[in-house]
């Protein structure tokens, strides 16, 4: 999906974008990127550079990740619930105590959120919103 923003703040290879909330917001794969309350009607976008040279105040083009936000709540949510739950139950059996097995249970979730920031920050430039190209307005149009 691509979208109009403004450029806001350069850092580093990142770039805070600002652009008018939407409805797609809600459903968007790329809300982690955002800072997004119901209440805001512009919302923050961290996007990567991408080589496109832009100063703060430009309006640039951006492609959004198709991600959807079911899969990143399976991703957050369902897979550490469903490691943690699979490992107190097999625990529970093998080791015949439930305090251990609690405990072994809250151990693979740590690890399983260790895995996620791994991948997180291996594939961090895949998910994150890219800047396309430059656009130059007409006088009088405004981003929304």
């Amino acid at each position: 999906m691509r979208e109009l923003a403004i450029v806001k703040e350069l850092k580093g290879d990142v770039v805070l974008l600002e652009k008018a909330r939407t409805e797609a917001c809600s459903t968007c794969g790329s809300r982690s990127s955002c800072s997004v309350s119901s209440s805001d009607k512009k919302i923050t976008i961290r996007a990567l550079h991408n080589g496109v040279e832009v100063n703060p105040g430009d309006t640039v083009e951006i492609e959004m990740n198709d991600m959807s936000a079911t899969k990143v709540s399976m991703i957050v949510y369902g897979i550490p619930l469903a490691v943690f739950l699979v490992t107190l139950i097999v625990m529970n059996m093998v080791l015949k105590s439930e305090g251990l097995a609690l405990v072994v249970a809250f151990a693979s979730i740590a690890v399983v959120y260790t895995l996620i920031a791994l991948y997180d920050r291996k594939n961090r430039e895949k998910l994150m919103p890219k800047i396309v190209r430059k656009v130059e307005l007409p006088d009088g149009f405004i981003v929304r």
